[in-house]
């Protein structure tokens, strides 16, 4: 079996290239995923006191890692994530995590694997479980054996938007024992018949996990398909809490100006991160 190695990014990239990295981020280039035989390109952020002490941190894993730190690899815009928790660690030493971030395969590998169910009409998902058991018996046991993490569900977070806010959901709600606390943002639901839903009704949500949803209310410039997308993360949040959330443990962010974009993704993205951490 290849050894598994994590790269300064410099190593990896040139940094002549004008790539936005910042912190101590390193790379696996060709990360083996088995349960779909294929390789991606896995982030590791480690934070700013991480090599100077003996401290266990918590992880963040987060899906389309192309715009997650760097916006020469990104679509045009990057979540700025990197630069979001160096700031915010400087603040509060508290809120220093480790964050995972893991590329998509391509936008149709992407719709592929974050979709649990076969979209008959449009011909994408059904990977989703796959990619799933991927997070939770390749990836996360390989981080807590490599990195000093706090392991537990109530320091292990899993994050996304649009499709990648649903299979995070998915996979929390799935496997509540692994993921203690979920941010989705511009939850996508759209494309499925309801298996979501299902899973949450048929499932006790445990009181210590905390689900940030949110949802622009200019999600997509379709007046009809904009409020569909609404009225289903709306019940979303009914769901969850009617399935046994507590009292607090749901964050439904209807965002004003919120756009179907990551400029609107890094905008709430510190306001989710410490409601979640903290």
């Amino acid at each position: 079996m290849k050894a598994i190695m994590a790269k300064p990014w410099r190593s990896v990239f040139s940094p002549s290239e004008g790539h936005s990295i910042t912190g101590d981020v390193r790379i696996i280039d060709d990360f083996y995923i088995p349960q779909l035989d294929v390789e991606r390109r896995v982030w590791i952020y480690l934070p700013r006191g991480y090599e100077n002490s003996s401290k266990h941190y918590p992880v963040l894993y987060i899906h389309d890692g192309q715009n997650v730190f760097d916006k020469v690899t990104s679509n045009g815009t990057e979540w700025e994530v990197d630069e979001t928790l160096e700031k915010l660690s400087i603040e509060d030493e508290s809120l220093e995590t480790i964050v995972v971030a893991i590329d998509h395969g391509g936008n149709k590998e992407r719709n592929n694997e974050y979709n649990v169910h076969l979209n008959e009409e449009y011909q994408f998902g059904g990977k989703g479980e796959y990619y799933i058991a991927f997070l939770v018996e390749t990836l996360k046991p390989f981080i807590d054996s490599q990195y000093r993490t706090l392991p537990e569900p109530e320091s292990t977070i899993i994050a996304g938007s649009s499709f990648g806010a649903y299979i995070s959901l998915f996979a929390a709600v799935k496997h509540q024992d692994v993921f203690g606390k979920v941010g989705a943002f511009s939850l996508m639901m759209w494309q499925e018949q309801g298996q979501l839903i299902d899973l949450i009704t048929s499932r006790k949500i445990n009181q210590d996990m905390k689900i940030y949803i949110s949802i622009g209310a200019n999600e997509i410039d379709h007046p009809s398909n904009n409020k569909l997308v609404n009225d289903l993360a709306a019940l979303t949040y009914t769901t969850l809490n009617q399935s046994g959330a507590a009292e607090n443990g749901v964050y439904f962010d209807v965002v004003r100006e919120g756009r179907h974009h990551e400029d609107t993704w890094k905008g709430l993205f510190p306001v989710a991160f410490k409601w979640l951490l903290q």
